[in-house]
């Protein structure tokens, strides 16, 4: 049934269980460098963490396409509970070991790939279609707010309570978030046939992302914001150092910046539906705008504006940027999508996606040690604008015999 009960059941439960991710990813770190001190351990962790998902991403779609996906959701938060909780227990033993941590987040990371498209492949389902970009909007939201809280609540909760109760806490948050969503109500007519094999469904999924132009311009679109979102968040470290001040609190003011940035954005969406039939061009202004922000930031760094109250309003509107791609993408896509197809899309989005973060991650790292963080932010930000009108005029080109026929 489509109710505000619904959509309020899912959004409660992701935000716990968001900030309880959050808590558990700044706890992660910590135990990592306080027990090994290797960055190359950290690196295997992240890639335990991403890859798996990347890999089984379209195989995930199609099974959240095909079989019940209230129950997908409720089944991978009850899981990625049991792990992590698993996890607090060998740190209450003091028996955790990187080898568990490996094992671990590769099995959380085959639960996203799951849970991640199913997220926005029910939302269709709950809400009606003129209410799907504030709905987009409202999980946005619940995105942000993890991203506030989450890190200064775990940072502190690891030096008040250790790591054992930061894992339980996730443990817990995943667990209580199943529960919210047993309560959860799809119509029954989402129920898919199941004759046709998994393999025929991948397939099926494959021939219809290749045969839709549009689809695949946007599906390009998000790899480059994320390949982009993959470089800004490499330099943001580096930068917060170059800037006059303590590196440390720079830092954690630009996150937070940012953060505040996500919440206001989506608060704003959310609740007055402003991007409402204006999710093309609100996707690719955003994009532009991103591309802006990454140009002006390194403009003042060449010039030598290097005091943290220049940049705290970029970061600001960085993720306020961010938040409105995302938003409109999704929202672009479901309407495009039929909901039968909604979890391959989707799924073949965040792998993608997730391909180009560590990508991303490893060319600016290997750039960093080779130019200065002004240019990089500069070449970035100009590239950026340009890919932006690039697939603005081809998105525009594609749609335009579509909107003929109609």
């Amino acid at each position: 049934m489509k109710t505000k009960k619904n959509l309020s059941i899912l959004l409660s439960g992701q935000l716990i269980s968001q900030v309880g991710d959050r808590f558990y990813l700044l706890a992660l770190s910590y135990w990592i460098l306080d027990s090994t001190g290797s960055a190359t351990l950290m690196g295997l962790v992240l890639f335990a963490t991403i890859f798996p998902e990347t890999v089984i991403g379209l195989a995930a779609g199609a099974f959240v396409d095909k079989y019940n996906r209230k129950w997908i959701i409720v089944g991978t938060d009850f899981l990625r509970g049991l792990i992590v909780l698993f996890l607090a227990a060998m740190v209450w033993l003091d028996s955790l070991s990187i080898t568990m941590i490996i094992a671990a987040q590769v099995l959380l990371s085959i639960n996203a790939a799951f849970f991640n498209p199913a997220i926005p492949a029910v939302i269709p389902q709950i809400v009606e279609e003129e209410n799907l970009t504030r709905a987009n909007s409202l999980t946005q939201l619940v995105r942000g707010s993890s991203t506030v809280l989450g890190p200064v609540l775990g940072g502190l909760s690891v030096v008040a309570f250790g790591y054992f109760f930061v894992f339980l806490f996730n443990a817990l948050s995943f667990l209580i978030s199943a529960f919210f969503e047993l309560f959860l109500t799809l119509p029954a007519a989402e129920k898919r046939e199941k004759s046709q094999s998994l393999l025929m469904d991948i397939k099926e999924g494959l021939e219809f992302i290749a045969n839709k132009r549009t689809l695949i311009i946007l599906i390009i679109s998000i790899a480059i914001i994320h390949f982009f979102v993959g470089s800004f968040q490499t330099i943001t470290p580096v930068l917060a150092l170059e800037l006059t001040g303590n590196g440390a609190k720079n830092l954690g003011y630009l996150q937070t910046a940012y953060g505040v940035g996500m919440v206001a954005i989506s608060s704003l969406f959310g609740l007055a539906g402003l991007l409402n039939k204006r999710e093309v061009p609100a996707l690719f202004g955003s994009v532009f705008l991103i591309g802006s922000v990454n140009l002006v930031i390194g403009v003042l760094m060449i010039a030598g504006f290097n005091q943290p109250t220049y940049h705290l309003p970029l970061f600001f509107l960085y993720g306020g940027f961010l938040i409105t791609a995302v938003t409109s993408f999704r929202t672009l896509v479901q309407l495009q999508v039929p909901n039968a197809f909604a979890g391959r899309v989707f799924g073949v989005a965040f792998s993608i996606g997730d391909v180009s973060l560590p990508l991303a991650m490893l060319t600016y790292g290997f750039l960093l040690d080779r130019f200065s963080i002004g240019s990089l932010l500069s070449i970035s930000g100009i590239c950026l604008m340009i890919c932006c009108l690039f697939l603005l005029r081809l998105f525009r080109v594609k749609e335009a015999p579509v909107a003929q026929q109609v």
